[in-house]
């Protein structure tokens, strides 16, 4: 089974990165717990119990945090992590011992207590490679946020400008000089409404690529790292019983229950029990919208004129520029790294984890970098998109006649200390193919890198729109599809009015695995099929019976040996009859005429 804290957990770094973090902690607190057992084992017995207690009251206060963070959403009672199963396992192990011989700690401080450390060290610095990725993030999302604001201010001030311009122009109404001024606040007014515009578009699209693709990734990264140190925890905990089995004969049962312990201990589990206690209903951030000013009655839509149009024209050239750019450089980095996640994907199918420490690394470098560009691009093609939107039926190429003329008027007048303006901008490369320029849109809130291939939550949002919601489908319903459709991605298929349509995998997001009549499969808009429920047939009349105690079967998935009298030992593959589960996490059954207690997680219904 696979998970995906990126996928399962949104906007869940917090949480994540400070369950990685208290994991990776507890490797330097088991390092010292075998590097002080070491001395202890000089002391025999009874230093070797003191230690004992004194790390099972740290595991009784870390517990919680190991299995399930800091703050999950579901509280885990009683039940814990396999690694905090297995770590307490080791502890009541130690406790059994009574006498050790002297050459055991040597043994111990060389290959259990100095690899933990090294362990600790390397996996710290992974998981602050992780922590700079996503604060670099933030740094450059909170970036566009600042720009955003300082946009406002700019177009604020242009319209205290043109404001007090107009009160002048009231006075003297027939004053050409004043009027002519007030024509240039008015241009410089909403050239700066519409740079405010813009940044408001890239701004909401750079939090939607954070929170539906960067962030995800970095969980992801989060996430491996974590099962590495479980499966490398497991290693070094699997050794320390080999040196004990070889030096202390008498306590070799001892040690061989550690080992069945740290076997079921399976990288994955800590994240299936992080995730299921750690879900919640998260409700995305909202979309920025433009804000007038006080003081100014205005709309939000960008302000077209012969005196704004050529702003426009040098920003669109510009960020043609740009585009084309990344995204020839966007489209080399994302097929490397497609590669390197799906053999990180391999690695982890296969068990193989000593190569996927390295490949983490690797795939922290390539994954920022390739982050960066992907970001300059998206906010090119915002640009772009925002102003092909209000100027489709305008040329928008610049000539070089248009480009010495702008020059020649910003170098013809000196303005005034006191009067705010725009700068021209800088013209990157004049661009013949502006108005025809075709981008590839990823105006989708979807995992870039997904191993499931499947939208998280596919949307099509106009600049100036309201998302629409979506209708949920019965999986076990079929459809009609309502209109044409052209699929735009690899994972569409095309559809046509009238046609009838399997749906195989229903989906809340605004998108619909389905069946065509051609046979191929693929995702449509849930909005362009319509789903056919059948009434399904009264049941016919059931002959009456006597009553029978209704019995519920569960099969058992692990080995377990009671602890306590009123708890019942089973093996993994046994079929037991539930007569309780309250919820505790224990839960009675019946096996053979015995009746006792096992643990709830190690059962599944039939």
């Amino acid at each position: 089974m696979e998970f995906s804290i990126g996928n399962d957990i949104k906007d869940g770094f917090d949480r994540t990165s400070a369950w990685v973090s208290a994991n990776v902690d507890a490797v330097n607190d088991i390092a010292n717990f075998y590097k002080q057992r070491a001395a202890i084992e000089r002391e025999y017995a009874d230093k070797l119990q003191r230690l004992s207690a004194e790390y099972f009251a740290k595991l009784a206060k870390q517990s919680s945090v190991l299995s399930v963070g800091d703050n999950p959403t579901i509280t885990p009672g009683s039940l814990e992590s396999a690694s905090v199963v297995a770590w307490r396992e080791v502890l009541i192990q130690c406790e059994n011992i009574s006498k050790e011989k002297k050459s055991l700690a040597s043994k111990f401080d060389a290959q259990i207590s100095t690899p933990l450390n090294a362990m600790h060290n390397k996996y710290v610095n992974l998981n602050n490679r992780w922590n700079e990725f996503n604060k670099d993030l933030i740094s450059k999302r909170d970036e566009n946020y600042s720009d955003m604001s300082s946009k406002k201010k700019s177009y604020d001030l242009a319209c205290q400008s043109m404001e007090s311009q107009r009160a002048k122009s009231i006075k003297s109404p027939n004053n050409e000089k004043i009027a002519e001024s007030l024509h240039k606040k008015e241009n410089h007014m909403n050239v700066a409404k519409n740079n405010y515009l813009i940044s408001i578009a890239v701004s909401n699209r750079l939090k939607d690529k954070y929170y539906y693709q960067d962030l995800p990734e970095i969980l992801d990264g989060l996430q491996d790292l974590n099962q590495c140190r479980v499966s490398k925890l497991n290693n070094i905990w699997k050794t320390s019983t080999d040196i004990e089995k070889k030096s202390l004969e008498k306590i070799s049962s001892c040690l061989t229950a550690i080992d069945n312990i740290v076997v079921q201990n399976l990288p994955h589990l800590d994240t299936a029990m992080f995730i299921k206690h750690n879900l919640y209903n998260w409700a995305e951030p909202t979309d920025f919208n433009f804000i007038p000013s006080a003081i100014w009655h205005d709309d939000q839509d960008m302000v077209i004129s012969d005196s704004t149009i050529y702003d426009l024209k040098v920003k669109l050239n510009n960020s043609c520029s740009t585009y084309e750019k990344y995204n020839t450089i966007c489209n080399d980095e994302k097929q490397s790294l497609e590669e390197l996640l799906s053999d990180r994907k391999e690695m982890l199918k296969n068990e193989n984890y000593d190569k996927l420490e390295n490949s983490l690394l690797n795939s922290i470098t390539y994954l920022q970098k390739f982050t960066n560009n992907d970001t300059n691009k998206v906010v090119a093609e915002v640009e772009i998109e925002t102003i092909q939107a209000v100027t489709h039926d305008i040329d928008m190429t610049i000539t070089d006649d248009q480009l010495h003329t702008k020059k020649s008027k910003f170098s013809l007048f000196k303005i005034k200390k006191d009067e705010q303006v725009n700068e021209p901008v800088e013209i990157l490369q004049l661009s013949e193919n502006v108005n025809n320029f075709q981008i590839d849109s990823s105006n989708k809130k979807s995992r870039l890198f997904s191993s499931l291939n499947k939208l998280v939550d596919a949307y099509n949002t106009p600049i100036n729109g309201v998302a629409q919601s979506s209708t949920s489908i019965s999986s076990s319903s079929n459809a009609v599809a309502l209109y044409d459709y052209t699929p735009q991605g690899d994972d569409e298929i095309p559809i046509s009015a009238n046609e009838q349509l399997t749906i195989l995998d229903p989906d809340d997001s605004g998108w619909t695995y389905i069946k065509n009549a051609s046979g191929m499969e693929g995702l449509v808009p849930t909005s362009y099929i319509k789903t056919i429920v059948k009434k399904k047939q009264p049941p016919p009349k059931v002959v009456p019976r006597k009553s029978v105690k209704a019995t519920n079967q569960v099969r058992v998935l692990y080995d377990y040996e009671a602890q306590g009298d009123d708890e019942l030992t089973v093996s993994s593959g046994d079929t037991v009859v539930l007569i309780n589960d309250d919820g505790s996490g224990w839960s009675e059954v019946e096996l053979n005429g015995n009746i006792g207690l096992i643990p709830t997680s190690y059962t599944s219904p039939m």
